[in-house]
């Protein structure tokens, strides 16, 4: 029997959530880091986009229930707030950019944040502020309108600010659902983009691989060192950014 390539390219997606909900589940982040790079790639930059979005709002909803005395709610409203205000501008010039441009963006995004973040993992602490949480914000809120991924600033100011891995994971959640929200209603808005129009049996494919990979990283949690696993997200986002900076160069240079 034939295998189509669009076939291969559903079932990619399912595994590539799959994983990316395990991951959520024990960091806190890497789900859309981990997605975004790829979606962009096989979908297009407005699609990726906005699947990477829609997806990174429900995984955070089905993870509350488990890390709801964890969340600083302080910093989540500081962040959330700035990320929101953010968005709308960046959603606008997102909106009016060519699809090659797109794939740099995201590729750079990613590309900078984890740089960034394996630098400055050697760095001196630097204290928590209203600064740092507004920088964070809008690194955050530009990063998941533009390109689908806020991730890589709150790695970067979780760093910095020696962020408890405990809290840090649970805080983030809120964040990820109001920022995803925003996001997904302001390219709606500005580019009337909608979902990508995927065969009903990858939208309940991928619901099904949440929960079970969220359920997955449950278990996991406490069994695998936190450095294995941030190694693991590290090199698979770099990979799509990877893939993403090239096809958006030969993109844009035609």
């Amino acid at each position: 029997m034939e295998i189509s390539a669009e076939l291969i390219l559903n079932l990619t997606i399912i595994v590539l959530v799959a994983f990316a909900a395990v991951v959520q589940r024990i960091t806190g982040l890497g789900f859309a880091m981990v997605l975004a790079p790829f979606l962009v790639v096989f979908l297009g930059p407005h699609d990726g986009v906005m699947l990477t979005n829609f997806l990174a709002l429900v995984a955070p909803v089905l993870m509350l229930g488990f890390i709801w005395k964890h969340i600083q709610w302080r910093r989540a409203l500081w962040i959330g707030a700035v990320a929101t205000v953010t968005i709308p501008f960046c959603g606008w010039a997102a909106a009016l950019s060519p699809p090659g441009p797109l794939y740099i963006v995201v590729a750079s995004l990613v590309l900078v944040g984890l740089s960034l973040t394996v630098v400055l993992s050697r760095a001196t602490a630097v204290p928590d502020s209203r600064t740092a949480r507004v920088l964070a914000g809008i690194g955050t809120g530009a990063g998941a309108v533009t390109a689908g991924v806020g991730g890589p600033a709150m790695t970067v100011y979780s760093v910095l600010t020696r962020w408890d891995v405990v809290t840090f994971a649970a805080t983030l959640q809120p964040i990820w659902i109001v920022v995803s929200c925003a996001s997904l209603a302001t390219k709606w808005g500005f580019s009337e983009d909608g979902l990508p129009g995927l065969p009903w049996w990858v939208w309940l494919s991928c619901a099904v691989m949440i929960v079970a990979g969220l359920l997955v990283g449950t278990v996991l949690q406490k069994r695998i060192p936190h450095e294995i696993v941030r190694r693991t997200v590290i090199g698979m986002a770099f990979a799509g950014a990877v893939l993403a900076l090239i096809t958006g160069i030969s993109t844009t240079t035609g």
